[in-house]
């Protein structure tokens, strides 16, 4: 029934607790777990804005930043899986979390896609309560919001 999970995570609380129940769906169908973290861009931290208070970082900076979240992630969510004894293959994304997740499940033909209700605040991603919105309206396919 589900043979493929797409798995959203951005390491927050909530998207460890979907780890949780993708890990569960997971076991029960023997589906194949495909872990997505998108970084948005326009949501880059301060820092690297370059305001007057702050200093100008350059460009690999940038992108050793952006790695060190995607890898985060992966650690925070990777550990349940894990647990659950599952394999799993990640997904770095980076663009609007909304439409990356979307256009990864329909690549993918996902059967299932899982997310938490709300993600990290402030400058670490947008608040997944919105990407949840998005992706229930636009999804190809069931999504599991999990709170």
């Amino acid at each position: 029934m589900f043979a493929t999970i797409l798995l959203c995570s951005d390491g927050s609380e909530h998207s460890v607790r979907a780890a949780q129940a993708a890990a569960e769906i997971a076991q029960k169908f023997h589906s194949q777990i495909v872990l997505i973290n998108v970084f948005n861009p326009s949501a880059v931290p301060i820092p690297f804005v370059g305001l007057p208070e702050s200093v100008m970082v350059a460009e690999g900076n940038l992108d050793c930043y952006v790695q060190e979240l995607h890898a985060g992630a992966e650690r925070a969510t990777g550990a349940i899986l894990e647990a659950a004894q599952l394999r799993y293959k990640c997904r770095r994304e980076i663009g609007h979390p909304v439409d990356r997740i979307v256009a990864v499940a329909r690549d993918l033909q996902a059967d299932l896609i899982v997310l938490g209700s709300r993600g990290l605040s402030g400058w670490n991603s947008y608040l997944l309560g919105s990407v949840s919105d998005g992706v229930l309206h636009h999804a190809h396919c069931p999504v599991l919001v999990v709170r």
